[in-house]
């Protein structure tokens, strides 16, 4: 018997929460019941691309969200779903997903889920168009997920979170890859050439909403303090080369180590001391997850839903605070953290993708006998 396939929507298929959530849902579902596949809103090769077809995923590539040629974008999609009717599933995870949503109702594909991964707060064009779709995106979908309470209240409005219309998908992981090791730490650390520096760790796409500006400036604060401390940033993003030029300006390049994307974050987790995480908005964040069943303390802006506190290492602080504040709060866990394991807390908690991706399995399996 065939697997039935959904159709996943996203804008790229490169390395981010959203992506990296799906990657982990693809490799741990049941395979031989449910294939993915992707239509994605970018020319380029995506860095999961090779994976997915590897895994026998298919990739379709649209053109992306431009409202000054709005026609073009729709009529691609339109060409998409004309030319794979066998479609009865779609699952949207891209900001802008109500027009691949309304354009799938079009073409009469039963199961239209979308899926809020963030809340954007941020006022510019973007957000514009986000809020316009908050006030639509319900006439074109048949079912509401979401990563968080949050989440879900910001896209859907409280009225869908407080009549339970939500279904809400845990972004899991394995966490047994990041339990901590002082095996892995210490040769991690030799290999990057730390010895007893104090390493303050960030996972994240160089975006403005990951607020690596005001990160930069805490390290220059705990620079003051500690001449020894590092800063480790893992990721890739348009804002790379803003970043590396700030902190230059800021005198502390040299002590920033810039990683680029990488296969092997649960052990550069292990060289960390700190997890920093001050963004501007964020839905559930995958990263500060993985940080956490590293066992890691975590210091992260009320801006992220409390719902992100899987363990007591999680503190929150305001962005309103000075990046004086936040340096101090940061280095008060260079005296006596004792990192514990945390993998059953994470397990405890939803966290376990291999429960995700069976959860999952069992929704898209029922829906498509239900709409055969």
């Amino acid at each position: 018997m065939e697997p039935i396939r959904v159709l996943h929507e996203n804008a790229v298929m490169d390395v981010g929460g959203i992506e990296c959530l799906l990657m982990n849902l693809y490799r741990n579902i049941d395979r031989s019941k449910v294939q993915f596949d992707f239509m994605v809103h970018r020319a380029k090769t995506g860095y999961f691309d090779r994976e997915i077809e590897s895994l026998g995923g298919r990739i379709y590539r649209c053109k992306p969200f431009n409202p000054f040629h709005h026609l073009s974008y729709l009529n691609n999609m339109r060409k998409v779903f004309a030319s794979h009717p066998e479609y009865k599933i779609i699952h949207a995870h891209s900001d802008l997903k109500m027009w691949p949503l309304r354009l799938a109702k079009e073409a009469g594909i039963p199961v239209r889920i979308a899926h809020c991964h963030t809340m954007k707060t941020s006022v510019d064009l973007k957000w514009l168009f986000m809020e316009y779709e908050k006030l639509l995106i319900k006439r074109y979908c048949t079912h509401l997920f979401a990563c968080s309470k949050t989440a879900a209240a910001w896209l859907y409005g409280e009225k869908a979170v407080k009549n339970n219309k939500v279904v809400y998908v845990k972004n899991g992981i394995e966490p047994e890859k990041y339990r901590f090791s002082e095996a892995i730490r210490d040769r991690v650390r030799r290999e990057l050439n730390l010895k007893d520096e104090f390493v303050i760790g960030h996972v994240g796409r160089f975006a403005k909403e990951k607020n690596h500006a005001f990160l930069l400036d805490v390290f220059a604060e705990i620079r003051r303090r500690d001449p020894r401390a590092v800063l480790m940033l893992i990721g890739t993003g348009s804002l790379l080369p803003e970043i590396k030029e700030k902190a230059a300006c800021l005198g502390i390049k040299e002590s920033v180590i810039f990683t680029g994307v990488r296969s092997d974050v649960p052990e550069l987790m292990q060289a960390m001391d700190v997890f920093a995480f001050p963004s501007l908005y964020e839905g559930l964040p995958i990263a500060s997850v993985e940080a956490q069943a590293a066992g890691l303390p975590c210091v992260i802006s009320d801006t992220v839903t409390k719902e992100i506190a899987l363990t007591d290492s999680v503190k929150f602080l305001s962005l309103s605070e000075p990046p004086k504040i936040w340096a101090e709060r940061i280095l008060r866990f260079k005296q006596g953290f004792q990192r514990k394991p945390t993998t059953e807390q994470i397990k405890r908690a939803g966290f376990d993708i291999r429960d995700t991706a069976q959860k999952l399995e069992r929704f898209y399996l029922k829906a498509y006998e239900t709409n055969k």
